[in-house]
């Protein structure tokens, strides 16, 4: 399986932090590692 993958910068706490993770998610996004403020994510390609 391959897949695409994506780092973000997310800065906050809480509640603001939750709401971005979940909408990563809902666009198929899996959250893979968190460096600091950096968030790798990943999800399959569609072949």
């Amino acid at each position: 399986m391959n897949f695409e993958y994506k780092c973000v910068s997310i800065w906050g706490m809480g509640e603001k932090t939750t709401r971005r993770l979940n909408e990563y998610g809902q666009d198929g996004w899996e959250l893979v590692a968190v460096v600091l403020n950096w968030h790798y994510f990943k999800r399959p390609l569609d072949r």
